[in-house]
């Protein structure tokens, strides 16, 4: 009879693996495994990337939409007797023609940088809702992106307004990231064309009125919104404006 374990003992490789076999297939193993694990690592990066922008996304559809009921709920506020007056302090001399001026002109201003305004429906201020100041205009962070934000103050009388439109101060809320250029226009009638037009500037101390529309350009998008509020105090024979904003359609200005 043969003698089997003589057999395996002159060929051991037949019983098993050898140590090169073993360190081969652990190597192969761990490739594999790592390549695996290579993919879900980038698959997994690649789903909280989509997610994150979809968030940011989301987020700017709403934050968007709020701009746009916010200057939809523009209040063209005008200050009446002593209270249109700069300053408060009795002992200067009051000049009455700026002062009834500035009683019968609504509370608005803007430029192709930023806007600031009277608003019923505060975003940061929400809690306490109220008659509000609001400034857009193009911010900076501390990575030096530009984004569009949004400054709120509460209206306690114009010096605030005034202060909101030359030098505002706290850091903005964003509402729009990656913005490189931002331009503001607005539409309203211009007594010489005797047509509705875009201005690149607005006073309503000048214009005795608010626009009926606001035009915000960043880049390559624009948003389009209509001023819900009229004005129609003692200067509105200087601004002339009617309900022109129907003839806003997709951005463009048509006939009177």
């Amino acid at each position: 009879m043969r003698d089997l374990s003589n057999s395996v003992a002159r060929n051991p490789s037949s019983a098993g693996f050898t140590l090169l076999e073993l360190i081969v297939a652990f190597t192969i193993m761990a490739l594999v495994a790592g390549m695996v694990f290579a993919g879900l690592r980038l698959a997994l990066n690649s789903y909280e990337a989509s997610q994150s922008r979809l968030e940011d996304a989301a987020r700017e559809r709403v934050l968007l939409d709020h701009l746009k009921h916010q200057v939809g709920s523009l209040f063209p506020l005008t200050p009446t007797g002593a209270f249109a007056a700069d300053s408060q302090n009795p002992e200067e001399p009051v000049d009455l023609a700026a002062q009834m001026l500035a009683s019968q002109a609504p509370l608005f201003y803007g430029d192709s940088d930023s806007v600031t305004f009277i608003t019923v429906a505060p975003l940061v201020l929400r809690e306490n809702p109220g008659l509000t100041v609001v400034r857009y205009g193009l911010a900076q962070n501390e990575f030096g992106d530009f984004y569009l934000g949004a400054m709120e103050a509460r209206y306690t009388g114009r010096g605030v307004f005034l202060t909101m439109a030359d030098l505002p101060q706290g850091k903005p809320l964003p509402l729009i990231y990656d913005v490189e250029e931002l331009q503001f226009e607005y539409y309203g009638y211009d007594l010489e064309s005797e047509s509705y037009l875009w201005f690149d500037f607005w006073n309503g101390e000048e214009m005795g009125s608010v626009p009926e529309a606001i035009r915000i350009t960043h880049d390559d998008q624009y948003t389009l919104v209509p001023v819900n509020a009229n004005f129609s105090g003692g200067l509105n024979s200087l601004g002339g404006l009617g309900s022109g904003v129907g003839r806003v359609l997709g951005g463009t200005v048509g006939a009177p």
